[in-house]
């Protein structure tokens, strides 16, 4: 049972960063990054800080709270991806966007893109917020890190089913912090 939980988890979240990854072009222009019109740069885009509140409002002002998730930590790879996963499973789409990297950017700067995403991401987290009993008191240690790059191929994990879950996900180093990124 463990293991089509983790394997059920893990294709949720592959779905839901592939999703949220492809609402967002790094490339495009600032107008065009999948935001809605008349935003601004600092309209709706979430940038990471020590205590990232699901409480922040879209590209319209409107507020799109959902449960506030605690203290985010970018230091190391392993916490990322705790505070990564612990946001999924708690639904906190806002946060999950986050702490997500494409195309070598963080959602975070690219102006429009984390609103983007979070809308993408949201719906698709309420679907497995009910797994999220199965991660309580999760724990991450020995991340691969080669550079600016990390991969999590070969962790150790508490509880041990998250390692299947995180076993695809990679990081990236950008700007001296952490961020999540598909395999």
């Amino acid at each position: 049972m463990n293991k089509l939980l983790a394997g059920a988890l893990a294709l949720a979240l592959s779905a839901s960063l592939a999703a949220c990854s492809k609402s967002v072009d790094p490339t495009a222009t600032p107008t065009s990054a999948g935001s809605s019109a008349g935003s601004s740069a600092g309209s709706g885009a979430t940038t990471p800080t020590d205590s990232m509140s699901a409480a922040t409002t879209d590209d319209t002002g409107a507020s799109t709270g959902a449960a506030t998730v605690g203290p985010v930590d970018q230091s190391t790879p392993e916490s990322v991806m705790t505070s990564w996963l612990e946001s999924m499973v708690a639904g906190d789409g806002n946060t999950v966007c986050g702490l997500m990297a494409t195309g070598g950017k963080a959602i975070s700067s690219i102006p429009g893109a984390a609103a983007a995403c979070g809308k993408t991401i949201t719906p698709m987290l309420d679907q497995i917020k009910e797994l999220g009993a199965a991660f309580k008191g999760l724990k991450i240690s020995g991340a691969t890190v080669k550079g600016d790059q990390a991969t999590f191929e070969s962790v150790t994990t508490e509880p041990a089913l998250a390692a299947d879950v995180v076993a695809s996900f990679k990081a990236a180093k950008i700007g001296g912090k952490w961020y999540v990124t598909q395999g």
